[in-house]
């Protein structure tokens, strides 16, 4: 019985130095090529959304203030758009818990967001 379990590492050994030929990186294109593909269509329908993109109506500081206070308070999500149009596309609306704020921003999720910036917030209500 160790004799045959001998032989048989001996043949598999001879197999793995002698006759095997490991195909390298061609194993791997598959998986490379579908991570691609879907990190390109992310690409594209982030992209879409943000061209599709309306720009919400504006609200006051006074208004943008009591939403953020009171979704602090209650520890809701906010959504936020900001004001600034760059190369004719509106703002992503920005969704997250406030997690904070000082003097000047407001910090929703880890992204800083500067007060005045904000064009319109909504509170998100929590679902039951």
């Amino acid at each position: 019985m160790v004799k045959m379990k001998e032989a048989q590492m001996e043949r598999a050994k001879h197999f793995f130095e002698n006759e095997y030929q490991e195909r390298g990186m061609v194993k791997w294109q598959g998986y490379y090529l579908s991570d691609h593909t879907e990190n390109v269509l992310d690409y594209t329908q982030q992209r879409q959304n943000k061209m599709n993109q309306k720009l919400m109506p504006g609200m006051s500081q006074e208004d943008i203030s009591k939403v953020l206070f009171s979704a602090y308070a209650k520890k809701h999500s906010v959504s936020v758009q900001g004001k600034e149009i760059v190369d004719d596309l509106v703002p992503a609306i920005i969704s997250g818990m406030v997690k904070g704020y000082d003097e000047d921003n407001v910090y929703i999720g880890s992204i800083r967001i500067p007060l005045e910036s904000i064009n319109w917030i909504q509170e998100k209500q929590m679902k039951i």
